[in-house]
């Protein structure tokens, strides 16, 4: 799936970003977990290309500071979902994690409250709802479309 690096310029602009005073280089320990990961050439040259000295706020979803992406994802609660191809990189208005599925790059939400209180998660697909659209697509609609979901069980309802 192709990430739709210009939708999310488009939601930036919209946001009224300012590229001239957020922008941050991307740290070289940042670089290194994304590539201990396996990632594609093209996911981690996005988040190079959109790494940003705060998260940023879509509308009511937020995206992370991609120099954070490492310390969110190895937090205790999160349960290493990035070892299974989710990676966290954002947050829903209730917490519920934006993930990007590594292999697909579809983007979608976790249920946090699952994903925090059980202790044995085997299913992710429990937990997880596939949006089914890229990082740009995910972004631009958040702020565009009245009734895009701002966290997992809202999410469950768009894709019916």
């Amino acid at each position: 799936m192709n990430l739709d690096e210009s939708l999310f310029k488009k939601a930036l602009k919209i946001q009224d970003f300012d590229f001239k005073n957020d922008v941050i280089k991307i740290t070289d320990k940042t670089i290194e977990f994304l590539e201990n990961l396996n990632l594609s050439k093209d996911l981690i040259d996005f988040f190079k290309t959109f790494s940003f000295r705060e998260e940023i706020i879509f509308g009511s979803i937020y995206f992370n500071c991609v120099n954070r992406i490492t310390i969110e994802n190895l937090e205790e609660e999160n349960r290493e979902i990035y070892k299974k191809d989710l990676l966290i990189i954002g947050s829903g208005a209730n917490g519920d994690p934006i993930v990007v599925n590594t292999k697909t790059m579809s983007v979608g939400y976790i249920f946090h409250d699952i994903l925090w209180e059980e202790e044995n998660i085997e299913d992710l697909n429990k937990v997880y709802i596939d949006l089914k659209m890229s990082i740009g697509t995910f972004f631009y609609k958040s702020v565009t479309e009245e009734d895009f979901p701002i966290d997992a069980y809202q999410a469950e309802d768009y894709i019916k």
